[in-house]
């Protein structure tokens, strides 16, 4: 798992890449990651200190865009200890706020 984490910082890093090939490689790249994995990663992302802040910036948008949109989708989907993490780091982003 630690490795497909670093793997998608790195997707993330091409995503903010001003090269359009690189780019639209890693945005093909995340539309293929079911959504169910994407919050697990983007979770990680946004709270790790191990990635910059411009991609730990990027995780916070990707993660608020993937629960407006997918979120009855994806949510049943977790396990109940990751739902609990997903409630927990929502709350505590408002807190810091």
């Amino acid at each position: 798992m630690e490795h497909d984490q670093v793997q998608f910082y790195a997707l993330l890093n091409n995503l903010l890449s001003s090269e359009n090939e690189v780019r639209a490689t890693a945005e093909s790249a995340y539309d293929a990651i079911p959504a169910a994995t994407r919050v697990v990663f983007l979770i990680a992302a946004t709270t790790g200190t191990t990635c910059e802040e411009q991609v730990r910036t990027l995780a916070a948008v990707l993660l608020r865009r993937l629960i407006s949109s997918d979120f009855e989708k994806f949510y049943p989907e977790l396990p109940p200890t990751t739902q609990e993490e997903l409630k927990n780091h929502l709350l505590l982003s408002i807190q810091s706020e």
